[in-house]
């Protein structure tokens, strides 16, 4: 009889349920069902997405810090670094300025954010004046024609930090991200036994942090329905639905950087079309399974070395490089989402504001390296702070629509970050055997 029992008991509920798509759909809907019928309870739990929030949040230094620094400095220290940093130093800015470049003509053109309607713009409105931000915009008409573009050179400037110290503390991003990528040459250029346990302490905060990020994924459903029902029951349902046009948008941009980047692979790698289709396979279902670039590295490098025959070292040590620092596929999201907020707040495009727009979208996306998820729309915040746009007010809308713009996205950041190295790499030559380090960055064999 005990025997039977235990044989009819129902399996254990995994904790990996809370991290599916249906969960997270559930706490959407959940998150909208209170924030527009249950006010009160949205303001009752309005502390517990903040805490989810500011835990995220605590992450982003550390991670940013030594995945930019690990990667730079082991990219420095293979023996092919002069060719390899003068390939990098061309393809790399060139392909993701193009892709910054792609989004704002489209969204430009598409105006994702254009022709709302006039109570959504005065939720909005109201939820920026009850925000933190010190802030006024006209949400009725254009804004006054007195409000100048930014200045290009003081941006610039501005990203030098001049006490890294004081930027950790503030958590001025931007500046880390220029302090880890100096640190990560200059420590990559000290080939000494001490650089490689450095190189070994990134990698273990790099690794302690990302468990951080893996334990927050299961309260993500929690944090996402509270952080909805918060803000919806300040703007209501309409600015929600707003967003429709921009999911539109941002999956065609998605789309075009898929079929270019194909293109490209094909054309580099002398295959059929067929053939590199069927090498994209695992990668791309991998990307969209997963949500997680990182655990597509593997993938991706089979696949272009192994089915595409380009040369194993090349791969081995760009492709983390490209998929690791180039998050083409965060550029493209945050170039699209600053149009957005931009045609929210009706302002002008003019030719210092463009700059910012390309420059900071490269850069914030950028500083997503080692990040997922939720995480990687705070750095949203990069790009509209230089413009004088809130991250607070519009936050929520684009945390709303995750779900759905994450899986492509990733697939965006892998598959473009393998057309990316197949415009750097040679086709299979003979070769000295690498050996990959525990970090996942070859080093040659002994």
């Amino acid at each position: 009889m005990t025997t039977f029992l235990k044989r009819r008991s129902l399996p254990p509920l995994s904790l990996e349920w809370l991290r599916s798509p249906w969960c997270i759909s559930l706490s959407v809907v959940l998150g909208i069902y209170i924030g527009t019928s249950h006010k009160p309870l949205a303001e009752a739990i309005t502390p517990v997405g903040n805490l989810y929030l500011g835990l995220l949040k605590m992450c982003v230094l550390p991670i940013l810090l030594s995945a930019i620094s690990n990667s730079i400095g082991r990219l420095m220290q293979s023996h092919d670094a002069k060719q390899y940093v003068q390939r990098i130093l061309v393809v790399f800015p060139t392909a993701m300025v193009a892709v910054s470049g792609l989004a704002v003509v489209v969204a430009s053109i598409t105006g994702p954010g254009r022709n709302l309607s006039t109570a959504t713009l005065e939720s909005l409105g109201g939820l920026v004046n009850q925000s933190s931000i010190d802030l006024e915009v006209s949400l009725s008409g254009p804004l006054p024609v007195e409000e100048a573009g930014p200045d290009v050179g003081s941006f610039l400037v501005s990203m030098v930090p001049d006490n890294i110290f004081s930027a950790l503390s503030e958590g001025q991003t931007l500046r880390v991200l220029i302090f880890a990528i100096v640190f990560g040459v200059s420590l990559g250029l000290i080939k000494t036994a001490k650089t490689e346990a450095m190189f070994d302490v990134l990698d273990s905060i790099y690794q302690a942090f990302n468990q951080v990020i893996h334990w927050l994924t299961y309260l993500l459903p929690i944090g996402l329905c509270s952080l909805l029902a918060t803000q919806l029951s300040k703007i209501g349902l309409d600015v929600l639905f707003s967003m429709v046009n921009f999911v539109v948008v941002a999956m065609a941009l998605f789309a075009a950087v898929y079929i270019a980047g194909t293109g490209v692979i094909c054309w580099r790698s002398k295959q059929s079309l067929w053939t590199v289709l069927r090498a994209l396979k695992d990668p791309t279902i991998l990307a969209l399974a997963t949500t997680s670039s990182l655990a597509c590295l593997p993938a991706a490098i089979a696949s272009l070395h192994e089915d595409l025959n380009f040369d194993r070292q090349t791969t081995d040590l760009v492709t983390p490089l490209s998929i690791t620092v180039c998050r083409f596929g965060s550029i493209i999201y945050f170039a699209a989402a600053t149009l957005f907020v931009m045609q929210l707040y009706q302002k002008p495009l003019d030719f210092g504001t463009l700059w910012v727009i390309l420059v900071g979208s490269v850069l914030a996306g950028m500083a997503t390296s080692g990040v997922t998820g939720i995480l990687t729309l705070t750095m949203l915040g990069l790009v509209l702070a230089p413009l004088k746009l809130p991250l607070d007010a519009v936050l929520v809308l684009f945390v709303a629509i995750d779900p759905i713009i994450n899986p492509f996205r990733t697939l965006s950041i892998v598959h473009t970050g393998m057309a990316t190295t197949a415009m750097i790499a040679n086709l299979h030559t003979e070769h000295q055997p690498v050996v990959a380090s525990a970090s996942g960055f070859p080093t040659e064999a002994v």
